[in-house]
């Protein structure tokens, strides 16, 4: 394809940087492995990944388009394992990117004929991120985690048995009231209760595999 027009900075972003609606590279799931099952996040990367590398850079065709291309797919790899790992800060979401996105990468790479590899830059030298911004479970254990949520379910499942008996302690103080909007309220007390386990369960389940 010599003569190829050679693409804008623009644009070779934009080949990278997008917004995906279909997923067509991993045929015969030939890479599922490398896609976590319950963190979607992850997942989400490592279905962009495939297509960035299958779909966009292993279609270079000259020197100096790989080069670009290669640069894109790595600015665009950096930018995600920053947002993933909070620059490396996290050692729990670290050993999760390593073991699904580093090994994905390696396996792509493999399949790679084009004689432009490209060299993964994944670098964070003198990358920092706010110690204070980071979650407090970002360096824990598994188990360590797990720990402590299951005292905080504790914890927020006994305040909504609290709100449900308060509720239930009003409706036979208030004897005035009919019947139908006693069984009402004690409805919504346990649904506030639903609510507040809900609630614990987005706020403090890590993801596990």
């Amino acid at each position: 394809m010599s003569g190829a027009r050679q693409l804008t900075k623009g644009e070779y972003y934009d080949l990278f940087f997008k917004i995906r609606t279909s997923f067509n590279n991993n045929t015969d799931a030939e890479y599922d492995k490398f896609l976590h099952e319950s963190d979607q996040a992850l997942r989400n990367i490592g279905m962009y990944l495939i297509e960035n590398y299958k779909g966009d850079y292993s279609n270079c065709v000259s020197n100096n388009d790989c080069t670009q291309r290669c640069t894109h797919l790595n600015l665009w790899l950096k930018e995600k394992k920053s947002i993933y790992t909070s620059n490396g800060k996290c050692t729990f979401y670290n050993k999760l990117w390593e073991e699904y996105i580093e090994k994905l990468w390696d396996k792509l790479d493999e399949s790679m004929q084009n004689p432009n590899k490209c060299t993964k830059d994944a670098n964070f030298t003198e990358k920092t991120f706010p110690d204070d911004k980071i979650s407090v479970y970002c360096n824990l254990s598994p188990s360590d985690a797990l720990t402590l949520t299951c005292q905080d379910k504790a914890y927020f499942t006994h305040l909504g048995e609290k709100i449900k008996n308060i509720i239930k302690n009003k409706i036979k103080i208030g004897n005035h009231m009919d019947e139908q909007n006693n069984e009402e309220l004690l409805r919504n007390s346990e649904n506030e209760t639903m609510s507040i386990n809900r609630m614990y369960h987005i706020t403090y389940n890590t993801p596990e595999n």
